[in-house]
């Protein structure tokens, strides 16, 4: 791929902002209803601004944040070796966005599932870069740094991101910082500081200042064009919701919606705030009149003016003959607006969160009210999830397309993997190219989940005929990671309940982890006498299980038994089958009919047939 010059890749950013500039007109809308910018009713008039919206957007990015997580590659039916590399591409997927969000703190930065949640609320999209980088001394660093959509620009091709750039404003004492390179131009176009654009096409990277003139352009290089090595555009892109860019074919038709594809959490509501802020409004105006009411002052000129405030305490107001004072009758709400402002607070219930959610209730929810609930913040709730798991798989895949076919050596990572234990795993880049794709799933945990999940499961396996398998509702309903492992834990558990030797060699083990060689000794001890009291009890019945011998010789004088025999105890490779538990063979019943007792059978001798 050619080079691409600074000016053609300046003018290729300022051609998409013209392309979208609704949409990040409708960005800074959304941003501005979030900052709780100051509602103006007017010169003269109370102002009242709702913290409605950010309450809301707060406990949006609240339930996001504190999603829970599962990062998995299924491998049923797969060979031990798959399975093996499956299970360390978790652990490398894991570890790298705990590797990414230590980077991002050391920064001073929200973490990665932070920002997500910002970005997705607030802005409907999300972006950022996702790249392995070398240090000079031949480490390997994971940089997965989100970007704020507001100010990301990119080209779609056939096959993905043509390219994409991230367009900041830096002061010269932050580009020489990070750049190393000194602004000598005047920026009066951009008092803030110099335009700075990270470009990024599917080969190369470059990072080029812009002094913000169009008309004057100057610009320095940063970043010379050097590759990335990702094989592809390193950075992921996405919306929020369904909705896709319709255009119409002429102007007069069907305008550009570009504005509309990707849901902020104020798509539903971002008109009705300025309507509440209104009503709410004229309620404070009418109540600070109520507390200082307008005066009618009466005189035979109409001059007359009073010198002293006559709402403060002690106050005393001169009046001549004929003069007089009278209070303003007050403004009467109307009847309809008690009404209008109920239709309003329902609407923005409807369209964001219902004050349930808040805790704003003096009684107990019953299951079904929280089952309803809980279905109209998913239905709410569930796209920016889904979002957000597009944004990870998408990283993941770059970074480990990047792993695995660049030069890079065996990573050491360490986080918290299946069933919240802790790992510390090297993983070389042939395992993860040989292992499967990851799924993402992030369930947000609502008020009382908990519970109801547990009660489910319950319901669900208890009776004589369950109806779910174990596996299923712990993969289903419980929200499992590794159902497997959570199996092997639980038959474990359930052997050293019932089975002594099973807890006293689990308490061996934790002592020995401790290093108390005292108590190692004492459970070795006691795991051995319980282990040879139940072999001496098994013998025992073993012996009470097999026949007595028999009671005389096989000629019926009572004499030994032939082969010699021997005492009681002898070894049983010397004694009788019969004195050995096999018992002697059954007899062999006649043939013929069948007659009463005490009557010879035919055939018998001396008997006719």
């Amino acid at each position: 791929m050619a080079r691409r010059k600074p000016e053609d890749i300046i003018a290729l950013v300022e051609g998409h902002y013209e392309a979208t500039e609704p949409l990040r007109t409708r960005m800074e809308d959304d941003h501005a209803i979030y900052r709780l910018e100051p509602y103006d009713a007017g010169e003269g008039y109370q102002s009242y601004t709702s913290n409605e919206p950010k309450t809301f957007a707060n406990k949006i990015m609240e339930w996001i944040s504190g999603a829970e997580m599962t990062v998995r590659i299924p491998h049923n039916g797969l060979d031990a070796d798959l399975r093996d590399k499956n299970d360390q591409k978790e652990k490398f997927l894991i570890g790298i966005l705990r590797s990414a969000d230590d980077r991002l703190s050391g920064l001073l930065m929200p973490s990665i599932r932070d920002q997500l949640a910002w970005y997705t609320s607030i802005r409907g999209w999300f972006a950022g870069r996702s790249l392995l980088v070398k240090r000079p001394d031949g480490t390997t660093y994971v940089d997965i740094t989100p970007w704020d959509p507001l100010h990301t620009y990119w080209c779609v091709g056939e096959d993905g991101l043509d390219w994409a750039c991230y367009k900041t404003i830096k002061t010269k004492d932050q580009i020489f910082s990070q750049y190393n390179v000194k602004i000598d131009w005047d920026t009066s176009q951009s008092a803030e500081g110099s335009f700075v654009y990270d470009f990024y096409d599917k080969e190369m990277n470059t990072i080029i200042i812009h002094n913000g003139d169009m008309d004057r352009p100057n610009f320095r290089i940063a970043k010379k064009q050097v590759k990335h090595g990702a094989g592809k555009v390193p950075v992921f892109i996405g919306s929020v919701g369904p909705n896709p860019l319709i255009v119409g074919l002429n102007n007069t038709e069907i305008k550009d919606t570009i504005a509309d594809v990707g849901e902020s959490v104020f798509s539903a509501t971002r008109e009705l705030y300025p309507k509440h802020n209104l009503m709410m409004s004229t309620l404070l105006e009418l109540a600070a009149r109520s507390r200082r009411q307008g005066l009618i002052v009466r005189s035979r000129d109409g001059t007359k003016t009073l010198d002293e405030d006559p709402y403060l305490e002690g106050s005393e107001i001169a009046l001549a003959q004929g003069e007089n004072v009278e209070p303003l009758g007050m403004l009467e709400i109307a009847k309809e607006t008690g009404a209008f402002m109920g239709l309003v607070s329902g609407e923005l219930q409807r369209g964001s969160l219902p004050h349930s959610v808040h805790g704003e209730l003096n009684f107990q929810l019953s299951g079904y009210a929280i089952n309803t609930l809980r279905q109209g913040v998913e239905t709410l709730l569930g796209k920016y999830l889904r979002a957000i798991e597009k944004a990870y798989k998408m990283m993941f895949e770059i970074i480990s397309d990047q792993y695995s076919s660049g030069s890079f050596e065996a990573m050491e990572l360490s986080g918290m993997g299946r069933n919240r234990t802790y790992f510390l795993q090297t993983v070389t880049p042939d395992v993860v190219k040989g292992a499967g794709a990851p799924e993402i799933n992030l369930v947000g945990q609502l008020p009382q989940d908990d519970m109801s999940k547990v009660s489910m499961a319950q319901m669900l396996r208890d009776g004589p005929v369950p109806l779910m398998s174990d596996r299923a509702i712990r993969d289903g309903v419980l929200a499992i990671q590794d159902s497997d492992e959570m199996d092997d834990a639980i038959k474990e558990q359930q052997a050293e309940r019932m089975l002594p030797e099973a807890s006293l060699y689990t308490l061996m083990q934790a002592a020995e982890r401790q290093g108390r060689d005292d108590l190692v000794d004492f459970y070795m001890g006691e795991l051995l006498s319980l282990l040879l009291e139940k072999r001496r009890i098994l013998q025992e019945r073993m012996s009470a299980l097999q026949p007595p011998p028999p009671m005389g010789g096989p000629d019926g004088t009572g004499g030994p038994p032939m082969g010699g025999g021997g005492p009681p105890g002898a070894m049983p490779q010397v004694m009788p089958e019969g004195m050995m538990g096999v018992p002697p063979p059954s007899p062999v019943p006649q043939g013929g009919p069948v007659v009463p007792p005490n009557t010879p059978r035919p055939g018998a001798r001396g008997v006719p047939i």
